[in-house]
């Protein structure tokens, strides 16, 4: 019998149980006393209001919560900027953070957040600037006192602004070669001069170089920073009378003054302007086809959500959809329908479709078929069961919406605030409530042929003009008259059609009850319930979220996934294909909740599945009947396989930072594969290949699972046996054990080339052992530095913009980095700064008081025990602790265990050993930035002791070998 007709029928076994009657409702009794829509099974408590200035507030008290966090948005952004200063909001962002007047030390509320266990940031976008943190929740109160006084009474310190402004252009240039920056820099040169959209956003040393700066920012700030157009959020585990005391006291004294949010409706473009062709060259190898169409605000739509109702239809993979389309005649590999914000002032929605090298040639009817889909819709899909189908599932997304980090929690709720009405700010998102059909169809006209802007980015765009910021080559094309003539009437192409009703959206949300024993005293935890050889499945009922949702992780663990360069092309080349072969089914899925995740790590490939408990299990049989069945269309093997070899050309123009943890990698990770082996054995793989592999990796593989969530024992065994049936794993099969080079005692200096204008220096320090005790070390190391790091040579000497230093584990094996990347300081000196910040900071850590060491150790304590917010996350926790082999899944307690045993005294033994002897382990990268070689070779005669690597070879030779083990135990 084959395999998938067995798995089918064992199908049928499951849906017969849940038939009778292993599902049940439960209800809860306990009412929510939120002053804002709730769902049922909320348990935060919630409460909205205005302080007496008119900025508004919504706290939420979680009592279960071992962190707090705060946010507050801010209705302006860059669109706000004065014409003759780009990049003002930006900078003023930043100036915020260095100083006010009763906290005015440079560096005391990043120091204080990071002495808390926290994390903080603020980002500046169109229309708002948001600024964020979280901290230990015993921190809240003097977290929100310093806070507060960004709104309040900032320094505005002359000297620092000026250092700021090399922070904002360092930022600048190390986006210069980011494609989405350079097309936007291309596009506002298109728009009308009198839109904010037409001017640079990010700022850089030249718009910011004016002779009264710090009046203007002042002006800005006094004009824009007032209360009532803010929005401030709050969570922590306090009850809400006190959360609202502490806001009270704090953000009462933020200025009150009439000033509303401007609205920008001018348009982008004169009406005769549209419809034109731009077409960009990109720096990484792509190709992209862009419809953006000029749309009106869409603030009074809240309830109908014109905009996302067409974006959801437009963006459909099911069969019939025009990306079905597209990838049945060759033409694109993916597609996205984007309706752009929600907001009051004039936007752009926006239609994406990556083409391939034939779509390319054919991009006019790419576009054809985009407009003939978009009629289509009109005709057909305007229809109220579509409109109540999505109203359905984000009904169902709202009701059981799991709980996220407060971070992500405030910033979401902060922004909300600033759009929604306070009692929506949690349901607002989510709500479709009006099915209006002349409402739909007025949007859906404005997606029109004669309304669009045409992008289309390639290598090969004629090179006309250059942009002025990201001298981004580019070119204004007419359209031809034939081609506008055949896109307004477009021919009926009987292959496409709408979708049907999606199958995957659940019916039954009960939650199964418990069928072990239950207490206060302890939490249920994993426990394999099979074992044989080459096989281990381990469950847990979900007893802590109680949600109807259910997470599956399988590891196929196969040597056989990543001996070789060529093997490794193999195993991703064959994911890509059963992925890109489920796409549609994938897709209805997971609009309804439910998916998956197919990947290659160390030790072979990992599928996990995530979703609803109802129809999870079905998803999870069709992967794996495509995992051992699929069968290879030759077509669609040379697309992919042709897309496989562009990204990794294009791994050359990733980020700087992450080339070079790559390159780090390839320093410490045995049989660690360059992009350029990949590419050179992927060249000549075939389908034959890929299915002998196949075949090998079936023979030849252990398989390790979880079943953890809305499921019952007997059900996980049964999903557990349909693996093994479909995958029969292989009892011989040996584990496959992850090494890394042991560095030799020495400090080793590598260069290498990164085509990019910026200098970088990445430095690792490696630890001795994989015991608890040594990660426990550098992991406090990571959270005493990194806030001092980034004060001195971020904010102090102006070194770049991206600046840290942190813990960096590789297979569990600690270590330390620091990061600095620089436009204009090349790595030797980059260097020489590093380690005298690392000299002096050894005397700081000697004469620092017992009460801030020890601040430090309680925040790292409960960054390690702070329990997981949601089902998915503890799943991760639960996977992490059995590829660990730690059973007892208590790796965070006892990593913080380990913390609180750590003396001063010890750490600054510790500190002295691993950072400044000569016998550290060390290795330094050095990238060189464009014109920076002559400095580098002149500063570079200042690093003395280092040995030169010119490539890992070098290092590795004096290397041992080892397989790092949990807190450094032999293996079983």
């Amino acid at each position: 019998m084959n395999r998938g007709v067995r798995v089918a029928i064992a199908v049928g076994v499951v849906a017969a149980l849940a038939g009778v009657g292993l599902w049940y409702s439960q209800v809860f009794a306990q009412r929510n006393p939120s002053n804002i829509v709730v769902s049922d099974f909320e348990s935060r408590h919630f409460d909205a209001y205005r302080l007496s200035n008119g900025m508004k507030v919504l706290l939420v008290s979680d009592a279960d919560s071992e962190q707090a966090a705060a946010a507050l948005n801010v209705t302006v952004g860059s669109w706000s900027n004065p014409p003759e200063v780009p990049g003002l909001a930006h900078l003023l962002e930043h100036v915020l953070f260095l100083g006010t007047e009763k906290y005015p030390e440079v560096d005391s509320y990043h120091r204080f957040i990071e002495q808390g266990g926290g994390t903080n940031n603020a980002y500046t976008a169109d229309e708002n600037t948001l600024y964020f943190f979280d901290i230990d929740a015993d921190q809240l109160e003097p977290a929100l006192d310093r806070f507060a006084q960004f709104f309040i009474a900032p320094l505005f310190d002359a000297d620092f602004i000026e250092r700021e402004i090399q922070a904002v252009h360092s930022e600048f240039t190390a986006s210069l070669q980011n494609d989405s920056r350079r097309r936007e820099d291309v596009l506002s040169e298109l728009y009308l001069r009198d839109h904010p959209a037409s001017r640079l956003a990010i700022g850089n040393d030249d718009t910011l170089d004016v002779p009264d700066l710090r009046d203007q920012l002042m002006r800005f700030y006094r004009q824009h920073y007032v209360a009532g157009r803010m929005a401030l959020t709050v969570y922590g585990p306090q009850d809400i009378d006190t959360l609202k005391a502490w806001v009270d006291a704090r953000f009462g004294g933020v200025r009150s003054v009439d000033s509303d949010a401007p609205v920008f409706d001018q348009p982008y473009f004169e009406d005769a302007d549209l419809p034109f062709l731009v077409e960009i060259q990109p720096r990484r190898e792509s190709r992209l086809l862009q419809l953006r169409f000029p749309v009106p605000g869409n603030e009074d739509e809240l309830d109908t959500k014109p905009d996302d109702f067409i974006a959801y239809l437009l963006g459909q993979e099911t069969k019939g959809s025009l990306i079905s389309e597209l990838k049945a005649r060759g033409w694109a590999e993916a597609l996205s329908a984007r309706p752009g914000n929600t907001t009051a002032s004039q936007h752009q929605f926006s239609l994406t479709v990556q083409l391939t090298e034939t779509g390319l040639e054919n991009w006019e009817a790419v576009a054809g078929l985009a407009f003939e889909y978009l009629q289509l819709i009109g005709e057909q899909g305007l229809e109220e069961w579509r409109y109540d189908e999505l109203a359905d599932i984000q009904r169902i997304n709202f009701e059981f919406a799991e709980h996220v980090s407060p971070a992500a929690t405030v910033q979401s709720l902060a922004e909300r605030l600033s759009i929604y009405p306070p009692k929506e700010a949690l349901r607002g998102p989510y709500r479709f409530n009006d099915f209006d059909d002349d409402t739909l169809r007025e949007w859906l006209g404005y997606l029109k042929p004669d309304n669009a802007l045409v992008v289309l980015m390639h290598p090969d765009a004629p090179a006309k003009v250059r942009s002025r910021w990201y001298n981004t080559p580019y070119s204004l094309t007419p359209l031809a008259g034939n081609t506008l003539a055949a896109w307004r009437n477009p021919q009926t192409v009987a292959t496409l059609k709408l979708p049907d009703a999606n199958p995957f959206v659940p019916t039954n949300l009960d939650v199964l009850p418990l069928t072990a024993p239950t207490s206060s005293l302890y939490r249920n935890q994993p426990q394999v319930i099979r074992n044989a050889p080459g096989y281990e499945l381990w469950f847990e009922q979900d007893d802590e979220f109680r949600t109807p949702k259910l997470d599956v992780s399988l590891l196929i663990e196969t040597p056989d996934a990543r001996a070789t360069a060529r093997d490794r092309v193999m195993t991703q080349l064959y994911l890509d294909l059963v992925d890109d072969s489920l796409s549609e089914f994938r897709y209805a899925a997971g609009l309804a909740g439910s998916g998956y995740g197919l990947s290659t790590n160390e030790r072979g490939m990992h599928l996990r599945l995530y979703g609803f408990s109802q129809p999870l299990p079905t998803l999870f049989d069709t992967l794996l009947v495509e995992l051992a069945e699929h069968s290879i269309d030759p077509d669609r093997f040379e697309r992919l396989k042709a897309d496989l070899a562009r990204r990794l050309r294009n791994t050359d123009e990733d980020p700087v930072v992450n080339q070079l943890f790559r390159r780090l990698s390839q320093f410490l990770i045995r049989d660690a594969q360059t992009p350029e082996a990949l590419s050179k054995a992927l060249a000549d793989v075939t389908p034959a290949d890929i299915n002998a592999w196949r075949d090998r990796w079936l023979a030849n593989h252990r398989i390790t699972m979880l079943v953890h969530g809305n499921l019952t024992q007997e059900d996980a065994i049964e999903l557990g046996d349909r693996a093994r049936l479909m995958l029969p794993p292989s009892a011989s099969t040996a584990p496959v054990e992850p090494q890394i080079a042991a560095m030799a005692g020495r400090r080793y200096r590598h260069e290498l080339s990164v085509d990019h204008n910026d200098s970088a220096l990445l430095g690792y320090y490696q630890g001795s052992n994989s015991s608890l005790r040594e990660r426990a070390l550098y992991a406090l190391a990571g959270q005493i530095l990194n806030a001092p790091y980034f004060a001195e040579l971020r904010t102090q000497e102006q070194l770049g913009y991206v600046v840290f230093a942190r813990a960096h584990s590789v297979h569990d094996w600690p270590g330390l980095v620091v990061y600095i990347q620089s436009p204009s300081t090349d790595p030797a000196l980059l260097q020489l700064y590093s380690d005298r910040f690392m000299t002096r900071f050894a005397q700081r850590l000697r004469s620092m008081s017992e009460a801030e060491f020890r601040g430090f150790k309680q925040g790292l304590e409960t960054n390690l025990t702070t329990p997981a917010d949601n089902l998915y996350e503890l799943s991760q926790q639960y996977w992490s602790a059995i590829l660990d082999d730690n059973p007892n899944f208590n790796t965070g307690q006892r990593l913080a265990g380990e913390v609180e045993n750590i003396s001063q005294d010890g750490f600054v033994r510790f500190f002295e050993t691993q950072f400044l002897a000569e016998g550290s382990r060390r290795l330094m990268l050095h990238q060189v930035g464009e014109g920076m070689a002559s400095d580098y070779d002149e500063h570079g005669q200042g690093l003395v002791g280092f040995y030169p690597a010119d490539g890992p070879a070098d290092m590795q030779r004096d290397a041992r070998w080892v397989t790092p083990t949990f807190n450094n135990l032999p293996p079983r």
